[in-house]
């Protein structure tokens, strides 16, 4: 099981997100530890929180887009509601630009603006350790 999922809902099964596949492979000592769930904006939000705990991950990186904003926020408000120990995670141009007013935002735990090929690791590790940044 990995203490570090990367997630992200696409319009259809045929998109890949290639954000994840580049945090993944930027992750450094942490890869082994890092696992990649993708879903689609139709399934239920009560599925997709069901299989993200299964994996009983510490952390979930969300990659969050125009198209998906809606159902992601209604994931991660799931997700804090039953797993309010669970460390969320947000990245993506959606949350990149004018993010301090969205509620996606306000349930998640740390948001990364732009780039956040090497940050993301960073953030992970320093989590883990317990060093928590403001």
């Amino acid at each position: 099981m990995p203490l570090i999922l990367l997630s992200t809902l696409n319009a259809r099964y045929i998109h890949s997100a290639m954000g994840l596949r580049c945090l993944q492979a930027n992750m450094g000592a942490l890869e082994p530890e890092t696992g990649l769930l993708e879903f689609v904006i139709t399934q239920p939000p009560l599925e997709i929180v069901e299989q993200i705990l299964a994996q009983k991950p510490e952390i979930v990186g969300f990659g969050v887009y125009i198209w998906n904003v809606a159902e992601t926020t209604q994931v991660v408000g799931l997700l804090k509601q039953v797993a309010p120990h669970l460390t969320v995670i947000l990245g993506g141009p959606e949350v990149s630009h004018e993010w301090d007013g969205q509620d996606i935002v306000q349930m998640a735990d740390f948001v990364i603006t732009g780039q956040a090929d090497l940050e993301f690791a960073k953030l992970c590790q320093n989590i883990l350790r317990g060093e928590i940044p403001a």
